[in-house]
């Protein structure tokens, strides 16, 4: 129960500083890139029919259309998220149901303490990556503005990297 508490309170803290870390970490990530690689090559390891590219908006962040048990969703990639953090509505057009009582893992976020419900979800899948039995959070919509895409299915993937604000997913 502690650890995940304090998965959950990395979450939020990640929610909330995620939009300032991924815009310097994505152009130092680019800028790296680009000084390490010659101009006009390809990178270092071309996509193969399985990847999925997913390119970053003008804010920097990328954005998919994530698939919970056959509903899509809308999300954003949150490396920083130590797990799939759903907002309630997504959750329950997604068939999962929470009742008020499940919201029992405590979390402190800048406007307090906010309170999440653990679940797993069978099937979540970008485009044709898919992973299995993947842990993840519900949080009221009011805690959460947009459902993250964290690490407990980035982690289980063969790859994910960016590289010239390009996200490529490798299952």
């Amino acid at each position: 129960m502690r650890s995940i508490a304090l998965i959950v309170f990395a979450l939020l803290i990640a929610a909330y500083a995620v939009p300032q870390y991924l815009d310097t970490a994505i152009e130092s990530r680019s800028q790296a890139s680009a000084d390490s690689t010659p101009r006009g090559n390809a990178p270092s390891r071309a996509p193969r029919r399985g990847d999925v590219e997913i390119h970053a908006e003008r804010n920097g962040h990328f954005y998919v259309d994530l698939k919970v048990d056959g509903r899509t969703i809308e999300a954003m990639v949150d490396t920083g998220a130590s797990v799939v953090a759903l907002r309630e509505s997504d959750a329950r057009r997604a068939g999962i149901r929470v009742r008020r009582s499940d919201f029992d893992i405590p979390m402190s976020t800048a406007n307090g303490t906010a309170y999440g419900a653990a679940v797993t979800l069978r099937r979540v899948a970008v485009d044709r990556v898919e992973i299995r039995n993947v842990r993840a959070i519900v949080m009221r919509d009011d805690q959460l503005h947009i459902t993250l895409l964290g690490a407990s299915f980035l982690n289980e993937l063969k790859r994910f990297e960016v590289s010239d604000r390009v996200l490529v997913l490798e299952n």
